[in-house]
């Protein structure tokens, strides 16, 4: 009989065990396709920029873009319509204090894992608290 695995977890993208408590932490957290997708597609703009153009600068490179986007409006006005939701989408997640405050919390708990990760007591308390700052929902 070949060997199965000891635990099973078919849906998880990251999982920890804690031999000694038996207990399992998985986090599937949500995907936002649609921001994906928009991160995709302007890093598809921006490497084709930087492959036609070859800026050295900064300045260089600002001044690309602005052409670049000047003539997408012109003769692609649904292309700049979906660049200026896209750009304003991005924005608005970039400047949510609620993403920031769940990274920089997801970011602390893996230092603290880490440094902490012979201390069973710390990662339970360290569990505890992440799932109590979670959102119920």
């Amino acid at each position: 009989m070949p060997d199965s695995s000891k635990y099973n977890f078919p849906k998880a993208e990251k999982v920890q065990v804690f031999e000694h408590v038996k207990t399992y932490i998985e986090h599937n957290h949500v995907a936002d396709e649609p921001l994906k997708q928009q991160i995709k597609d302007l890093s598809t703009l921006i490497n084709t920029l930087q492959t036609t153009h070859r800026p050295t600068t900064e300045t260089e490179a600002l001044t690309i873009i602005n052409a670049e986007f000047c003539e997408i409006q012109t003769t692609q006005p649904t292309r700049w319509q979906t660049l200026q939701h896209q750009l304003h989408l991005l924005k608005r997640q970039l400047l949510n204090p609620e993403r920031h405050f769940s990274a920089g919390k997801a970011a602390l708990n893996e230092v603290a894992k880490h440094y902490l990760e012979d201390s069973v007591v710390a990662k339970a308390i360290l569990t505890y608290l992440e799932t109590m700052s979670e959102d119920p929902s």
